[in-house]
C-alpha cells in the first residue's frame, strides 16, 4: 500500500517538468515529493518575510511592490532580483487598490500538517 503524502504543489506536475530536462532520466518516487515540500518552505519564507515588510508600513494588502522590496532587501532571495527589476517601481504609491495584489495571508509553517 503506498503512503499519501500530503503537498501544496502537485506531483505530477514537478515530475513533467523535471523530465523535460533531458539529461535528467528516472526519476525516483521521493523526488517529487521533497521538491515540493522545499517549494512549500521557499514560498512560505517569501510569504512570511514580504508579509512582515507589509506590516512594518502599515499595509494591509501585499503588493508587487513590498514583493520586489523583500526579494531587494533579503540576500537569500538575490537570484530573483534579476526578474524583480523589470517591474517598474511605483514611487507615486496612491492610496487605494494596487494594480497587483496579494491578499495578506500568514498561517506558520508549523500549523499546516
Amino acid at each position: 500500500m503506498k503512503k499519501k503524502y500530503k503537498t501544496k504543489f502537485p506531483m505530477a506536475r514537478i515530475k513533467k517538468i523535471m523530465q523535460k530536462d533531458e539529461e535528467v532520466g528516472k526519476i525516483a518516487a521521493a523526488t517529487p515529493i521533497l521538491i515540493s515540500q522545499c517549494l512549500e518552505l521557499f514560498m512560505s519564507d517569501l510569504v512570511n518575510k514580504t508579509c512582515k515588510i507589509t506590516q512594518s508600513k502599515n499595509g494591509k494588502v501585499m503588493s508587487v511592490n513590498h514583493l520586489k522590496f523583500c526579494i531587494k532587501q533579503e540576500s537569500t532571495f538575490d537570484f530573483l532580483s534579476e526578474i524583480v527589476e523589470k517591474i517598474p517601481d511605483d514611487k507615486n504609491e496612491k492610496r487605494g487598490r494596487p494594480k497587483y495584489i496579494f491578499l495578506i495571508f500568514y498561517k506558520p509553517y508549523n500549523s499546516w500538517y
